[in-house]
C-alpha cells in the first residue's frame, strides 16, 4: 500500500510537472509572439499551481509591457528576491515603484542597479530623477494650463497632429461592431487614424479654446487591418507620413523571428481627401522598426524613432535630410539625446526646438516629454524636462505645438482620464524668456555663466551660445543675476508687461571682466639708488575702501598692494631720516584688462650718514678713488659725498674719458654703486682714515643736506617773484607730507654790497619765504629763517673778483634743509651747521 501510494503520488506530481511544463512553453510562445495578454493569463494559472521563477519573471515583464504598473511592481518585487534575478530586474522594479509614486523606495533599487551595472547610464539618470522629483513637479507650475479633450474614448487615443481645420490622431476605439480585430499584445483593437473637426474660440489671451466635432476614421486608403498611427503632415497638408505595420499592397513582411515590424510610409494628396500610392521610405527594414515620423517646418528633415542596429539603447531618434528630392541616410541624434532606454514621438517645433518622449533621461517616471536643440556646430544639446503639469508620474508623450508655440496637445495615461492613453490640450500662460549673457567688451556670448532667476528661485548655466531660457507669466517681473568667474557680476530685471503669449522676451546681460589690479614697486634711497629697508609704505584711495595695513619693506625695498576697480590711489613711503616718497593719482579708472602698475619711490635723505672709517662694509654714497678725492674730471663733495663734475659743479652723471661711470654722483663699477672707504688713507688731506678725527665738512655727526630752491631775486630785492610760486608750492607740499621735520630756510646773496647789508638782505629774503609758507597754514614753529649773506658762495665770485651777472645770480639763492625733528629723540634740539662747501646743482636731487 505504501509502495502503491508512492507510485500514485509520483505519477500525480509527474502529471502536474508535465502540465506546468506545457503551460510554460505555451506562455513563452505567447511572449515571443508579443501576445502579452495571453501570456499573463497563462502565467497566473501556472503560479496558482506552484512557484515558478520563470513564470514570475515573465509575468512581471508582461505586465510592464501592457503598462499595468501596479501588477508589474508586485511581481518585480517577487522577482528581485529570486536567485535567478538579474540586475535589469532591479532597474525595472525601481521604474515601476517610481511610476507608482514610491520614489523613496525606488532609489534603493536604482542604487543596487548602478552598483551592479555602472556603465548603464539609465541607472545613474533614474537615481538622480528621484532627487529632482520635487523640482520637476514645480518647474512649470503656472506655465501651462492643461485640459482633457472631450473626444477621448475608453481605449487608447494619442499623438494628434494638426491637419486642415482639425486633428488627426491615433486610436484603438472600435467603431465597427461587425468585424472586430484585436492586437495580441494588449487584446485591444488595432490602432487606426481618426480625424476630428476643431474650431478655436476666444483669442483674448493669445491662445484659443477648442470646440471639437465627432471623430471619424481618417482615410480608407491610409488605414489598414493592422496598426496605422503616428502621423505627420507637411505644412500645406499635401504630404503624409505615418507609421504602419510592415504591410503594403496586401503583403505582410516579417523579420527573422516572424514579427511584423513597424515602417514609415509616405503618400501625396490628390485632392478631395484622396491619397496617391503609398511608398515605403528607403531606410525601412524588415529586421527593425521605424516609427513616429515628424517633419521639420521647412520639410527638409524627417525625424523618426527606430531600433535599428548600432543605436544607444531601445528605440533611438534619427533624422534624414532630403537631398535632391530623396531622403538621405538616417543619422542618429547622438548620446546627448538618445539613452539606453527609449526615445519616441519626436516633434519639430517652429522655433527650432525638438520635442520628444523618453524613459531614459531624468524624469518623473515612465515616459516624460523633453525638448532640445542644436548648437552652432550642429551638436544636439542636453535635453530639458518640460516638468509638471505636462509631465507626471505616468507616461506623457506625443506633444505638438501650434505655429505660434502658444497652444498644443499631448498624450498621457495619467490618472483621471477616460481611457488608457488620452489626449490633452494645453495653452501657455507664460511667455518664453531668452537671456543672453555676453562679454561687454568683445560682444561674444559667455558659456557657463550662472544666471539666478528670482521668480523661479533657481540658478541656470548658460549654454554654448550664452543663453538661458525659461518661461515667465504675463505681467510678472523677474530679477536676473548673472555671474561668472573672472567677471564682475551684473543684474537686470525682466518684465512681461504689454506683450502677448505669441511674443518672446529677449534680455541681454553684459558682463565686464573682473580685472585684477595691483601696484608694486621698490623704495630707493634717492641718493645711493639702493633699495631701502624698513620703509613704511601706506596707500589711500578716493573710493571709500577701508585702508590696509602699511607695508614695511625688506632689504629688497619692494612693496605690493592690491587695487580696486575705478579708484585712484596715493602711495606714500616714509623712513626716519628721509623725506617721504609719494606717488599720486595712481588710478585704475578706465582700465579694462588686469594690470600691475609700477611706481618706484625715491626717498631723499635729510642728512648724510655719519662717517665711520672703521666700518668698511657700510655703504655710503661715495668715497675716495684709490685714496684720491679728485680725478681729472670729478671731485668728491665732502658734505654730500657725491662725485661732482669739475666743469658743471653738478653731480657727475654718465661715462667719462677716464672710463669711470657715475650715476647722479654715485660711482658705478660692474653695475653696482661703489661706496667703500678704506680704513687707512695717508694721502687724505683731511685725515679721513684716522678714527675719531673730523673729516672735511664736519665731525662724525650726520651732515644736513641742503636742497636748492629755484627761487631767485632781483638785485637788492627781498620780495618773491612770480616765477618763485611754483617752487614754493612744491616746498609747501613737501612740508605738509613730512610734518615731523623742522626746516631751515637759508637765503644767500652775492658778494656785491657791504657785508652787513648782505646779511640783512638775506635775512629778509629768508623771512619772505617763511612768511609765505605760514600764510598758507604751515606751523611757524617748524620753520627757521636764516640769512647767510655773502658768507657761503657756490663759486669764486667773492669781493673784488670780476664775475658775470649769471655767476652772481647763482649765489643769490635760497636753500632748505632739515635741522630738527618734532617727534624724534632730542626733538627740541635744533641742529644747524654751516655748509662748508656748497654746490649748486639746480635742484636735480631735490626731494620734489
Amino acid at each position: 500500500m505504501r509502495t502503491l501510494f508512492f507510485l500514485l503520488t509520483l505519477c500525480s506530481f509527474s502529471s502536474v510537472a508535465f502540465a506546468q511544463t506545457g503551460k510554460l512553453k505555451q506562455a513563452q510562445q505567447k511572449m515571443d509572439n508579443l501576445d502579452y495578454m495571453g501570456a499573463i493569463e497563462l502565467y497566473n494559472l501556472i503560479l496558482e499551481d506552484g512557484d515558478e521563477a520563470a513564470a514570475k519573471i515573465n509575468l512581471a515583464e508582461a505586465y510592464r509591457k501592457v503598462n499595468d504598473t501596479p501588477n508589474s511592481e508586485f511581481w518585480y518585487g517577487q522577482v528581485v528576491r529570486l536567485p535567478e534575478s538579474e540586475p535589469i530586474h532591479k532597474l525595472y522594479y525601481g521604474m515601476m515603484l517610481q511610476r507608482n509614486g514610491k520614489c523613496d523606495i525606488a532609489r534603493e533599487w536604482y542604487q543596487q542597479y548602478v552598483d551592479l551595472t555602472p556603465d548603464d547610464q539609465r541607472g545613474q539618470l533614474l537615481l538622480r530623477a528621484c532627487d529632482y522629483e520635487d523640482e520637476l513637479m514645480t518647474k512649470s507650475d503656472g506655465t501651462y494650463e492643461v485640459k482633457e479633450v472631450d473626444f477621448n474614448s475608453h481605449s487608447d487615443d494619442f499623438s494628434p497632429q494638426f491637419y486642415k481645420g482639425g486633428l488627426v490622431f491615433s486610436s484603438e476605439r472600435d467603431t465597427n461592431p461587425i468585424i472586430r480585430r484585436t492586437h495580441t499584445w494588449t487584446g485591444n483593437p488595432f490602432l487606426e487614424l481618426y480625424y476630428v473637426d476643431m474650431r478655436e474660440t476666444g483669442h483674448e489671451d493669445g491662445c484659443g479654446n477648442y470646440v471639437f466635432g465627432r471623430p471619424e476614421k481618417f482615410s480608407s486608403e491610409i488605414n489598414s487591418k493592422y496598426h496605422d498611427a503616428g502621423v505627420a503632415f507637411s505644412r500645406n497638408g499635401e504630404e503624409i507620413f505615418f507609421t504602419r505595420n510592415n504591410f503594403l499592397d496586401g503583403k505582410k513582411g516579417f523579420d527573422d523571428n516572424d514579427i511584423m515590424r513597424l515602417k514609415v510610409f509616405y503618400a501625396r494628396g490628390e485632392g478631395e481627401g484622396e491619397w496617391g500610392d503609398l511608398q515605403s521610405l528607403p531606410f525601412n527594414s524588415n529586421e527593425y522598426s521605424v516609427a513616429h515620423p515628424a517633419l521639420s517646418p521647412d520639410g527638409s528633415k524627417l525625424y523618426f524613432t527606430s531600433d535599428m542596429p548600432s543605436g544607444f539603447g531601445g528605440m533611438d531618434l534619427y533624422v534624414s535630410e532630403k537631398e535632391n528630392g530623396r531622403w538621405g541616410p538616417p543619422l542618429n541624434l547622438g548620446p546627448e539625446v538618445n539613452t539606453e532606454g527609449h526615445e519616441l514621438f519626436p516633434h519639430a517645433a517652429m522655433d527650432g526646438q525638438l520635442y520628444f518622449a523618453s524613459d531614459g533621461h531624468i524624469g518623473l517616471g515612465g515616459l516624460d516629454i523633453y525638448f532640445t536643440s542644436q548648437d552652432e556646430s550642429g551638436i544636439w544639446k542636453g535635453p530639458e524636462n518640460m516638468g509638471y503639469p505636462i509631465n507626471t508620474l505616468s507616461d506623457d508623450f506625443g506633444v505638438m505645438f501650434n505655429e505660434e508655440g502658444t497652444c498644443g496637445f499631448f498624450s498621457s495615461d495619467r490618472e483621471g482620464g477616460i481611457g488608457n492613453d488620452d489626449i490633452y490640450s494645453f495653452k501657455k500662460t507664460a511667455i518664453p524668456v531668452e537671456v543672453l549673457v555676453y562679454d561687454e567688451k568683445t560682444d561674444l556670448p559667455i558659456e557657463g555663466a550662472l544666471v539666478y532667476v528670482s521668480c523661479e528661485g533657481d540658478s541656470v548655466l548658460t549654454d554654448a551660445e550664452g543663453l538661458v531660457r525659461f518661461d515667465m507669466k504675463l505681467n510678472d517681473c523677474c530679477d536676473l543675476f548673472a555671474s561668472m568667474e573672472s567677471y564682475q557680476p551684473n543684474n537686470t530685471k525682466a518684465c512681461a508687461n504689454d506683450i502677448t503669449l505669441a511674443d518672446q522676451l529677449e534680455i541681454k546681460i553684459p558682463l565686464s571682466r573682473k580685472a585684477e589690479f595691483e601696484i608694486e614697486g621698490i623704495v630707493f634711497d634717492g641718493l645711493t639708488k639702493l633699495p631701502l629697508k624698513g620703509a613704511s609704505v601706506t596707500i589711500e584711495n578716493d573710493c571709500g575702501q577701508p585702508l590696509v595695513a602699511p607695508f614695511v619693506t625688506s632689504s629688497t625695498g619692494r612693496y605690493y598692494f592690491k587695487l580696486d576697480r575705478d579708484c585712484c590711489y596715493k602711495v606714500k613711503a616714509t623712513q626716519n631720516g628721509y623725506f617721504a616718497g609719494i606717488a599720486e593719482d595712481v588710478c585704475t579708472k578706465g582700465l579694462e584688462e588686469s594690470e600691475t602698475l609700477v611706481e618706484n619711490l625715491f626717498l631723499m635723505p635729510t642728512t648724510t650718514a655719519p662717517y665711520n672709517p672703521d666700518d668698511i662694509t657700510s655703504t655710503i654714497p661715495g668715497g675716495p678713488i684709490d685714496g684720491n678725492t679728485e680725478t681729472d674730471h670729478t671731485y668728491l663733495d665732502p658734505s654730500t659725498r657725491l662725485w661732482m663734475d669739475n666743469d658743471t659743479r653738478l653731480p657727475a652723471d654718465g661715462k667719462y674719458d677716464d672710463d669711470r661711470t657715475y650715476e647722479k654722483g654715485i660711482l658705478i663699477e660692474d653695475g653696482f654703486p661703489v661706496g667703500h672707504i678704506p680704513t687707512e688713507n695717508p694721502e687724505d688731506p683731511n685725515n679721513a682714515g684716522n678714527p675719531g678725527e673730523e673729516v672735511a665738512g664736519g665731525s662724525n655727526e650726520p651732515v644736513q643736506i641742503p636742497y636748492l630752491l629755484h627761487i631767485y631775486y632781483n638785485f637788492d630785492q627781498a620780495s618773491l617773484r612770480d616765477d618763485a610760486i611754483p617752487e614754493l608750492d612744491k616746498l609747501l607740499n613737501l612740508l605738509v607730507e613730512n610734518e615731523q621735520y623742522i626746516i631751515e630756510i637759508g637765503s644767500h646773496t652775492d658778494a656785491r654790497g657791504s657785508y652787513h647789508y648782505n646779511n640783512r638782505l638775506s635775512q629778509r629774503r629768508a623771512d619772505s619765504v617763511v612768511r609765505w609758507l605760514v600764510e598758507r597754514g604751515l606751523d611757524r614753529s617748524r620753520l627757521v629763517a636764516r640769512g647767510y649773506g655773502e658768507k657761503v658762495n657756490v663759486n669764486d665770485c667773492v669781493n673784488n673778483v670780476p664775475c658775470s651777472e649769471g655767476q652772481h645770480q647763482m649765489n643769490r639763492r635760497t636753500e632748505f634743509k632739515v635741522i630738527g625733528c618734532r617727534d624724534c629723540e632730542k626733538a627740541d634740539e635744533i641742529i644747524s651747521k654751516a655748509n662748508p662747501s656748497p654746490k649748486v646743482d639746480r635742484c636735480k636731487s631735490c626731494p620734489f
